[in-house]
């Protein structure tokens, strides 16, 4: 190993890099960048490109494998090779180091003395985890429809087949172990985590579920149906689908909101993205779009306009409705795009396949409008602030979680390694656990995920393509990998020169509007000959046999002989337009990866207390990098008039508060300070109980502070027992009268363990005469929400020496919350 000493030098990709095809990035051959600007991605700055570093260090290649490994896991890590960062790579001894499971430096020099564990891999290339942003992991069991047997245009004609289609069979009933396996097939694939509405715990980081694996993020909400139409209503003009669509309130309390709209290649489609600028307006800055295949420059426009951005999952698109997304037009419009495989049936097993699908079409049909790197970052950094994780998820950067995955370059360089990657090419996939303090080894080649550095000794043996890889399903989930295999009923992985077994085509067809695919007249395949075509190198076809019909000629706008999905100015005749860069979401001039407050412009990137989080965009005054929360008191979380209370949607984190009460479905607990005074408890929202708590343990909390339905609570918990024991504190004796609905004490007391004495039930069911979990003593209401077994068959009238409870709110009324029967001296009647 030989480190020089020279300063590291720096490149950028299309001066050093020539990829398989010949040319910069291994995109599309010579001549394939229509727009001219160098680098494919139609700007004309050629920033789709990484900045590439030299650190000028030769590294020893291993006796065997991918990486060699040294040291003994437990500690800090340190990674050599070609290390892939959100707008830079460091080549040739570029070094990523872990410390507590968190990314703590990106670059050419990260070793210390004090290094636990080294693995050094210099045919391979490190790369965030990669980032599903949508998938439906429930339908597992059923199995891809390779071809295709019909092309519709709209999602509800294969749902439920209308306009003359046949349905397309499909079934949502994947037991729990074929979802394991599900997962396992995208971590093969270099996946960390997935919005896939209904994934498991362990493995995958389920994004828009509570199994995030201990990240304190408020879950993504994922949304099939928006405007309430699941039982098949089409419209071509009027917004009126069903009687429930979700509302704009809903969309606004959300750190993202991942609605299907615009499924399909006709007016069907694009009316839903009209009807979701309307009311109720969907498009938010929170918003990430699934599909959005109908859209025109008009809908684009109003989706640019919103900030909103979009999942694209082209392999499902494409053999459903023989096309996908105008994403070049996304592109030069600025909006952001993050890919996802859709599901099993008609997408991609895995984002490996999904990036080989795009890869396919950005090269045949798009003109090589987008660099390699581009695609790479749909998968990660797209990825990221597409389903709300950016944070701390998918960039390589100081602060974040270390969720990676490491890619033998086999012949590929750089972001080639992953967007042509395979399951056999994966040598390791690690997902950060900061809550305890290390990594988690998931998948990778045997002899090093078994290797002391990094101690999945007891992950099981898995052959890839003659190479031996370990999985560890048993070490991380409730099943065993024999049990996932059985299964599963696709398989997990194929070798890199194999095609998927039945994968759907990939391939733009229609058996009328182009059933010859790329000729020599027709060289985007669209059907429209080149001397006529207004986008000869992308892209861009008529679909008449999907009434009601999107257009009935190549749409241009601004009617300058380029259609819109290749004009670099698509409203502007002169292409005088200042250009939009998808990868800038504020202007700044700070790509989105690089820039320490992304949604606001910040040019200076001022970051007075150095933790990765500019002065612009950061209200704590302590560092807090990552998903790291401001460190806040509970008293100035729950007084809302508290000078130092936080904005709702903050991260926020609070220490050494105890717990005192449990809810009855485990989805939370109340904490409190223990001085018992107002505004020392409050709630937290966890899904389940990981961490095994008990009344009376001393914890650290971190999450996003809310208001959920007026009671404030943190939720997206990530919980750390630091202590346990019994409560140092007896139960504050109140007046019923002063915690009742709008009582004086009511919003102070709030969360607060309190006791009630010589109280008579002054209402049996205050709700209804069937409601028999909830009763009312002297106008102070008493409920099961942390005491399940209750059922009053009290009567009014019928008193108690005394009742304890923790004072929760609910459905506009404040509740006091016995926590057992011991909570409640009963006398003669139980309610219970």
């Amino acid at each position: 190993m030989r480190k020089l000493d020279a300063a590291p030098l720096v490149l950028t990709a299309s001066v050093l890099l020539v990829g398989a095809s010949g040319c910069p990035g291994g995109g599309a051959e010579a001549g394939d960048d229509e727009t001219g600007d160098g680098d494919g991605d139609g700007d004309g700055d050629g920033d789709g490109d990484a900045e590439i570093v030299d650190c000028g260090v030769e590294l020893e290649a291993p006796a065997s494998g991918v990486c060699s490994a040294e040291g003994s896991a437990g500690g800090s890590l340190v990674i050599r090779a070609d290390i892939l960062a959100p707008e830079t790579a460091y080549i040739n001894g570029g070094e990523i180091r872990i410390e507590g499971g968190l990314i703590a430096c990106v670059g050419c020099d990260c070793s210390s003395e004090d290094t636990d564990a080294t693995l050094t891999c210099p045919s391979a290339v490190v790369s965030p985890g990669l980032i599903n942003t949508h998938d439906h992991i429930g339908f597992a069991n059923s199995l891809p429809i390779g071809m295709g047997s019909d092309r519709y245009g709209h999602r509800h004609d294969w749902r439920r087949g209308l306009n003359g289609h046949d349905p397309v069979p499909h079934s949502g009933g994947a037991s729990p172990e074929e979802v394991v396996a599900a997962e396992l097939r995208f971590v093969m694939g270099g996946a960390t985590s997935t919005a896939s509405v209904g994934g498991r715990w362990g493995l995958l980081r389920n994004l828009d579920s509570g199994d995030t694996e201990g990240l304190p993020i408020q879950p993504a909400e994922t949304d099939t149906f928006p405007f309430d139409d699941s039982s098949g209503t089409q419209r071509s003009s009027s917004c009126d689908y069903g009687g429930n669509p979700t509302s704009e309130g809903f969309v606004a309390g959300l750190d993202a909101y991942i609605p299907h709209i615009g499924e399909g290649i006709n007016g069907f489609a694009r009316n839903e993205l009209t009807c979701a600028t309307n009311t109720p307006d969907l498009l938010e800055a929170n918003t990430t779009i699934v599909h959005a295949l109908g859209a025109t420059l008009d809908e684009a426009r109003a989706i640019a306009a919103s900030g909103a951005q979009v999942s694209w999952s082209p392999r499902s698109n494409v053999v459903l409705y023989g096309a996908t997304a105008p994403v070049t037009l996304f592109d030069t419009l600025g909006i952001n795009v993050a890919l996802g495989t859709d599901w099993l049936l008609s997408g991609s097993m895995n984002m490996l396949r999904e990036l080989a699908c795009a890869d396919y079409l950005n090269t045949n049909h798009y003109g090589g409008h987008f660099s390699d790197k581009q695609l790479w970052a749909m998968a990660t950094a797209n990825a990221a602030f597409a389903v709300g994780a950016e944070r701390g998820l998918g960039m390589l950067k100081d602060g974040y979680v270390a969720d990676l995955a490491i890619f033998e370059k086999a012949g590929e360089e750089l972001h080639g390694a992953v967007v042509r990657g395979s399951e056999s090419r994966v040598a390791l996939v690690l997902r950060g656990a900061p809550q305890a303090g290390g990594v988690v080894p998931l998948y990778g080649d045997a002899e090093l995920v078994t290797s002391a550095a990094i101690g999945g000794s007891a992950c099981e043996e898995l052959e890839v393509c003659e190479v031996a890889k370990r999985a560890c399903v048993a070490e991380d989930t409730s099943a065993t990998l024999a049990e996932a295999l059985a299964a599963a009923s696709y398989p997990l992985g194929f070798c890199p020169d194999e095609v998927p077994t039945d994968e759907p085509s990939c391939v733009p067809y229609r058996p009328v509007e182009y059933p010859d695919g790329i000729t020599e007249d027709d060289q985007d395949g669209d059907g429209i000959r080149d001397d006529m075509d207004l986008c000869p190198r992308v892209f861009s076809p008529v679909f008449t046999t999907a009434p009601p019909m999107l257009w009935d000629e190549q749409p241009d706008a601004d009617l300058d002989g380029l259609g819109d999905v290749c004009d670099p100015c698509p409203e502007d005749a002169d292409d005088s337009c200042a250009a939009v860069d998808s990868n800038d979401f504020d202007g700044d001039g700070v790509a989105n990866g690089e820039d320490n407050c992304p949604n606001d412009p910040n040019p200076d990137q001022a970051d007075a207390d150095n933790d990765g989080k500019g002065d612009a965009c950061d209200d704590c005054e302590n560092p807090n990098p990552g998903f790291a929360s401001c460190g806040v008191t509970v008293e100035s979380l729950a007084d809302e008039d508290h000078p130092d209370h936080p904005p709702e949607g903050s991260p926020v984190s609070i220490a050494n508060v105890y717990v005192t009460a449990l809810r009855a479905d485990d989805n939370g607990f109340m904490v409190e300070t223990g001085t018992q005074t107002a505004h020392s408890a409050l709630s937290v929202f966890t899904d389940g109980n990981p961490a095994g708590l008990e009344v009376g343990d001393v914890v650290d909390v971190s999450g996003t502070y809310e208001e959920h339905f007026g009671l404030v609570e943190i939720s997206g918990a990530s919980v750390t027992v630091v202590g346990s024991g019994e409560l140092p504190f007896a139960p504050l004796l109140v007046d019923p009268a002063d915690v009742a609905t709008d009582g004086p004490m009511a919003e102070a007391y709030e969360a607060m363990l309190l006791r009630v004495e010589d109280v008579a039930i002054s209402s049996a069911n205050p709700d209804s005469p069937d409601d028999f979990d909830e009763f009312e003593v002297d106008g102070l209401r008493v409920n099961d929400g942390f005491f399940a077994d209750l059922d009053n068959i009290c009567a009014v009238g019928d008193d108690f020496a005394g009742i304890t409870g923790v004072l929760n709110y609910s459905f506009g009324n404040t509740k006091l919350e016995p926590r057992s029967a011991a909570d409640i001296d009963a006398g003669v009647c139980q309610p219970y």
